[in-house]
């Protein structure tokens, strides 16, 4: 199990001359392919809308050269995350033969498609950071969404009707609890170089500006959920700082004036500290409200259908109600203002609801994978860089998956499945470009150091 997480069977000799038969036999694909990928990566963070869009060129593109790629996409399509992935909607599949709702079942299972997204992309996984630095471009066209957002489109009515516009929660063209999601793995890309980064270079000051805005951002979503899993990733990063020894005094000063530089920026977005008092005041109070019985608020809602998902996973804890089967459960089991939600807002309550412990214990190992190869394909002295990004983000989806079914949403399926084609088991060892961003003896290092840790 654990050679299958790292992707020992990976032939890395196999792997690499497959990259060189392809620089040789088609350069000007690649560049294509380059230009495709970057698309793909700027469109993660779009509006629902475009998602699928913006990925449909690299995906037809990667068909017309599929000759010239051979066997590059063997090793892609056969990442441990993808075998996983076909795992999980393997069992998924089954388990519509006892759902009440397989139609809804079926949707769910669509979303699984993202993870064949390391697939498309690999060809091009030299340009690892160029990649990230596209993702993050996405989340910034994001942020750009908000402001125009926060003053109601500047009076263009056309681009108003295109964006989220709630009272007191300014999440772009993002749906607000989706946006906080998004905007949490965003602050997880930047916050590596921001709080990690040694020397005061450009792209540590960029990075520094790209953390405080999405941090900005996410506050600005009154999204209480993102909320709380950002501060979870921030202990994370302190405790990961600690145990790498990259927490120095000079880190942590550094870190320091961020906080409170984020605190009121993020202030101001949310366009005044009373606003945010007030979600978290109203979060206490339906918290109150619902101990009594009481669900009929935001919070009560969220309590009554994560304790009908709970009551679904111990009534039926082998096969569960069947992928789709929860909103028919609900729909049983609850008054009818509370009906109309299919899934309990988090993930991991809709897998025990629906797919019971196997389909749990199947995304236990999906987290696993996916956290064990962000670490690993950064070399120990790009810890404090973006490259290092795809690990913060993905625990910070992690962490917000406790408040969001994120593998459900559009946008959140997609940048999940983006962060693990970032994040392969083995970055390719080539002379054409530096994988890691570095210079190519850099590259060789950490090749010839994943293939010894295979062995």
């Amino acid at each position: 199990m654990v050679g299958f997480v790292k992707g020992s069977y990976i032939t890395r000799d196999a792997c690499d001359r497959g990259f060189e038969r392809m620089h040789a036999r088609d350069r000007i694909g690649d560049r294509l392919h380059l230009l495709f990928a970057c698309i793909a990566m700027v469109g993660i963070g779009g509006p629902v809308s475009i998602v699928d869009i913006a990925v449909l060129p690299i995906v037809v593109f990667f068909l017309v050269r599929v000759v010239n790629t051979f066997p590059i996409w063997i090793h892609g399509f056969g990442q441990p995350v993808v075998l996983c992935g076909i795992l999980l909607a393997a069992w998924m599949g089954v388990s519509l033969l006892w759902s009440s709702d397989p139609s809804a079942g079926l949707e769910h299972m669509s979303e699984l498609r993202w993870l064949a997204m390391i697939g498309f992309v690999y060809p091009v996984i030299e340009h690892r950071k160029l990649l990230i630095g596209c993702l993050c471009f996405g989340f910034f066209a994001g942020n750009v969404a908000q402001v125009f957002d926060a003053f109601n489109g500047f009076g263009n009515e056309w681009l108003a009707d295109r964006l989220w516009h709630y009272p007191e929660r300014v999440s772009g063209w993002w749906d607000p609890a989706v946006g906080g999601s998004m905007l949490v793995a965003a602050v997880g890309l930047y916050l590596p170089i921001a709080l990690f980064g040694q020397d005061w270079t450009k792209a540590r000051i960029i990075g520094l500006l790209g953390f405080m805005v999405s941090v900005a951002g996410l506050i600005a979503t009154g999204t209480r959920g993102a909320w709380i899993a950002g501060a979870g990733l921030m202990l994370v990063a302190v405790l990961v700082g600690i145990g790498t020894k990259r927490w120095s005094r000079k880190t942590m000063v550094v870190g320091g004036l961020v906080a409170v530089v984020v605190v009121v920026i993020g202030s101001a977005a949310a366009w005044n500290v009373q606003s945010v008092a007030d979600r978290v005041t109203n979060a206490k109070e339906e918290l109150a409200r619902a101990a009594e019985g009481d669900y009929l608020t935001s919070m009560g809602v969220r309590v009554s259908v994560g304790r009908q998902a709970i009551d679904a996973g111990i009534t039926h804890p082998i096969g569960g109600l069947g992928a789709g089967g929860f909103g028919d459960w609900m729909e049983q089991r609850t008054p009818e203002i509370l009906d109309d939600h299919s899934h309990p807002h988090s993930s991991i309550l809709r897998l025990l609801s629906e797919q019971g412990i196997p389909g749990v214990l199947i995304v236990v190992l999906l987290v696993v994978i996916l956290m064990t190869s962000s670490w690993r394909c950064v070399h120990q002295e790009d810890r404090g860089t973006l490259l290092m990004g795809p690990f913060y983000a993905i625990v910070a989806v992690i962490l917000v998956s406790a408040f969001d079914s994120v593998l459900l949403n559009v946008n959140t399926a997609a940048l999940i499945g983006a962060l693990a084609a970032l994040s392969p088991s083995y970055l390719p060892m080539s002379d054409s470009a530096s994988s890691m961003g570095g210079d190519l003896e850099s590259t060789r290092d950490i090749a010839r150091n994943g293939k010894e840790q295979s062995s």
